[in-house]
């Protein structure tokens, strides 16, 4: 039974990496190529998501399952999507959007954002009883310097755009922590479509005083075709999957795979973009792999 419960973890955080991945190179095609603004995308794409994952369940199911609960209580579980689709949705990729907006590279913004199981290592230990060990940082580090390493260092690294990379890092970091104290009565799937869709509206609010207007109807092909991806496998799929994996395994296990993400979207950027393959990609691919083995590897 063990066997087949991580069996499906790793399939689930897998998938969940490679539709977070693909994430990067579509949202700044969008914005870059585009001219989509940073934030009124955001809050489109996810309140589409949000929309169509509670849609699916009032139609499986019916209209009150989807009334978010948390241990019975209406207003808490209102009160607990709220503040998930705030951190979540609206904090850690609205601060990512605004960071490609303000020409970070998508490599960097990848790897300054995944550096939040750091940061979530630091927190569980104090709040999640989750014992920060030697090993633990170890291979959170090393996980950190293969990314670092399989993407390379560009002049991008410390400018104005990477400080909004870094606080979605640590919106990240904070709502893995809230996820894992507070439960929620409705399941990972409504779940996810509620922090999609109250996140979604935050970034819209928070477009309206920026004046940020676009008609969608002006996106080319390859516009409709990266929006969709982005609304469909990077949000719906990727997150139900992350919600998925974290009630599965320890946060910071769960969070360790994520440096997947950067190397996933350096190979995306590749086949799509037609990026040169380079001994960096190799060398931070050995380096990520080992931190996955350190940090996930029992003692007898």
């Amino acid at each position: 039974m063990k066997k087949n419960s991580d069996i499906i973890f790793v399939i689930s955080i897998l998938l969940t990496t490679i539709f977070m991945g693909s994430s990067f190179p579509t949202g700044k095609y969008l914005i870059a190529v585009e001219n989509t603004p940073p934030l009124l995308i955001g809050g489109v794409r996810f309140i589409i998501a949000g929309v169509i994952m509670l849609g699916l369940t009032i139609i499986n199911r019916n209209c009150f399952s989807i009334i978010p609960k948390s241990g019975e209580s209406k207003l808490r579980g209102l009160a607990l999507v709220a503040t998930i689709g705030l951190l979540q949705t609206a904090g850690t990729m609205g601060f990512l959007n605004l960071a490609l907006a303000y020409g970070v590279s998508s490599s960097m913004s990848s790897i300054i954002l995944f550096t939040n199981p750091l940061w979530l290592a630091l927190l569980a230990h104090f709040f999640l009883k989750d014992k920060l060990t030697f090993k633990k940082v170890s291979a959170l580090l090393l996980g950190i310097a293969g990314v670092s390493t399989c993407i390379g260092l560009d002049s991008t690294a410390f400018n104005f755009g990477s400080l909004f990379a870094l606080l979605g890092s640590f919106c990240w970091s904070i709502n893995t922590i809230i996820t894992k104290k507070v439960p929620f009565d409705n399941g990972p799937w409504v779940f996810t479509g509620w922090q999609l869709l109250l996140g979604g509206v935050f970034l819209y609010l928070f477009s309206l005083p920026l004046h940020e207007g676009y008609d969608f109807l002006n996106l080319g092909l390859w516009g409709w075709i990266w929006f969709v991806w982005l609304i469909i496998p990077a949000s719906v799929g990727s997150f139900g999957l992350w919600f998925f994996s974290l009630g599965q395994k320890g946060a910071t296990v769960a969070s360790s795979f994520l440096f997947l993400v950067p190397v996933f979207s350096t190979i995306f950027s590749i086949i799509g973009l037609h990026e040169k393959f380079s001994l960096n990609l190799l060398i931070g691919g050995v380096m990520v792999v080992s931190a996955l083995v350190l940090v996930n590897w029992k003692y007898k």
